[in-house]
């Protein structure tokens, strides 16, 4: 009997959490750049669609600790891939660019003061630079989180930005001497702990403040949710939170909540009129035990239902 409950369990835990399905690999590696000095590599390492990757903390090449305080304020921050995002093994090569290290920041874009600023070149398994922009498979995404810590604030100060400044992320477009930041296929999500980017081709990502951020071309209707839709959480499974990404064709008023197997309210994570565009939200599960949730999202006389798996 006990046999087969574990068989059972096996089955629903694999279906639900996708083992099954190829998982493909990143090779990434971290650069600097500074204006007038050149590139170099400060470490490498693999990931996998779906594994949450901590960027790590690393004494910078010789010529480059000016930008210690710079690179200290991304050291910690996750990044990743939603799971089914690629079609194939890749080389990410995530290069920190832009440095003036004659002040130790990001060099002014566009008027706007940077806290962030990284192109992302993308090989094939054979070594081949891809075409940039590197699209993501539709409805996926790569995540940028950095954590609002002690040093990234620090930095945020002293790169003229203020702690109480809105954040956004946006891709660099050059076409000649016209340099413009471009919002449509990113997504930013900031709150009080942490600012994330959800990133649907790689290309060159800045961050500033919002207000900054004037050249800024909106997200075109063509392009904007169709319709209601309600995403996987990702990381899935998951420990300690994880984000759970939805769309809105239009403003409506938006229930979003997570029940355990029986049915019974666990946590509300909104209750309110949300506009149009894709939103995110951060479940932190608490004191909770591991096991299979379900968060449910209503809006406009529709439900809409996913599973996730909280393991402690």
């Amino acid at each position: 009997m006990k046999r087969s409950i574990y068989i059972f369990l096996i089955i629903v835990i694999a279906s639900f959490v996708g083992v099954t399905k190829a998982q493909h690999k990143i090779a990434v590696e971290f650069w600097v750049q500074a204006n007038g000095y050149g590139v170099a590599q400060i470490y490498n390492d693999t990931l996998t669609e779906g594994q949450v990757y901590t960027i790590k903390s690393e004494t910078l090449p010789t010529g480059y600790s000016a930008a210690t305080t710079l690179y200290d304020a991304l050291a910690g921050s996750e990044f990743y891939f939603q799971s089914g995002s690629l079609n194939h093994n890749i080389k990410l090569q995530f290069v920190i660019s832009n440095i003036d290290l004659s002040a130790g920041s990001y060099g002014m874009t566009n008027g706007a003061n940077l806290f962030f600023n990284v192109n992302f070149l993308v090989y094939d398994s054979t070594g081949a630079l891809e075409p940039e922009p590197f699209n993501l498979n539709p409805s996926t995404y790569a995540v940028v989180k950095i954590n609002k810590s002690t040093m990234f604030n620090a930095f945020l100060s002293a790169s003229g930005i203020n702690l109480s400044d809105a954040l956004k992320f946006a891709y660099q477009e050059v076409t000649g001497s016209d340099t413009s930041f471009v919002s449509s296929g990113i997504t930013t999500y900031d709150s009080t702990s942490s600012v994330t980017a959800y990133i649907s081709h790689f290309s060159n990502v800045v961050g500033t403040k919002s207000t900054a951020v004037t050249a800024v071309k909106e997200q075109p209707a063509s392009n904007m949710p169709t319709q209601f839709v309600l995403k996987q959480n990702y990381p899935n499974p998951f420990n300690p939170t994880t984000n759970i990404v939805y769309e809105l064709p239009k403003t409506a008023f938006v229930h979003l909540n997570v029940y355990n197997i029986l049915g019974e309210k666990i946590a509300t994570l909104v209750n309110s009129v949300v506009g149009a565009g894709v939103h995110s939200v951060t479940f932190n599960p608490g004191n909770i035990s591991s096991g299979l949730y379900i968060y449910q999202l209503k809006t406009d006389g529709i439900t809409l239902s996913r599973k996730m798996l909280l393991m402690k």
